[in-house]
């Protein structure tokens, strides 16, 4: 039986009946997860590793997209990686998903390197550098650069992936230069890219890349993924992933 601390909720995540097990205070996962889960290209018998997967939400949505597949998530932080436990458990996926407490940096010691098919990621956006870093651990890890960077994203995703493994990512906008140059010399080859705005007139915020190791170029910028069609009115298309029509 799968249990909740006095300081969790069990949150609804409207696909497919999936549930997960967060903190009330604390890290929670944002619309940025689903993003990345709904763009990241999937197929049948994939082998799937999920870099910081926090709560395991990546893990949990990308099963609902492809039910033939085993998916690893990878999260540092011991309460995270617990909580990501009991939430796989609550939705029976145990067959299906794998949490490993681990670094990413010395993840060959858990994980066969150039074995997988995708490698997705949703990392620290910010530098130390930059912004207040929260007094909350499972905050600062997850918005701030503190225990990886977006070099070691990179390379792990490198390691593990097969030849012609792709990789998906989203981040900043304004770090896209950044991740080109990083995956470029990783031998990830961008392949799709997808702005992302919160409306249909503002500069985009963040970016969504997907790369494939050892592939020439053939780069396609995507439509762009417009987040709500007013405030607090999310656009067709993201209602569509929650199995819903515009009104």
């Amino acid at each position: 039986m799968v249990y909740l601390k006095p300081d969790e909720t069990l949150d609804d995540l409207l696909i497919n009946e999936l549930k997960i097990i967060q903190k009330n205070k604390g890290f929670r996962f944002t619309l940025d997860s689903i993003l990345l889960a709904q763009f990241a290209t999937i197929k049948e018998g994939d082998r799937v590793v999920d870099l910081g997967t926090g709560t395991g939400i990546i893990p949990l949505i990308l099963s609902a997209r492809n039910r033939k597949q085993h998916i690893y998530g990878v999260e540092i932080q011991e309460e995270m990686v617990e909580m990501a436990c009991r939430s796989v458990c609550l939705n029976g996926l145990e067959n299906k998903i794998t949490i490993i407490q681990a670094d990413i940096r010395e993840l060959n010691q858990y994980l066969e390197g150039g074995s997988y098919k995708l490698v997705t990621a949703n990392p620290p956006y910010w530098t130390l550098n930059e912004g207040k870093t929260s007094d909350l651990q499972s905050r600062a890890f997850s918005r701030h650069e503190v225990k990886c960077d977006l070099e070691d994203i990179v390379a792990s995703a490198s390691k593990l992936l097969n030849n012609q493994g792709r990789f998906a990512l989203i981040h900043r906008s304004e770090r896209l230069s950044d991740i080109f140059i990083l995956m470029r010399q990783y031998k990830l080859e961008p392949r799709r890219v997808r702005f992302i705005h919160p409306f249909i007139d503002k500069e985009a915020q963040q970016v969504l890349v997907e790369a494939r190791k050892n592939a020439p170029p053939d780069l396609k910028v995507l439509p762009p993924l417009i987040v709500y069609e007013r405030p607090g009115k999310y656009s067709t298309e993201v209602l569509r992933w929650y199995g819903k029509e515009a009104e």
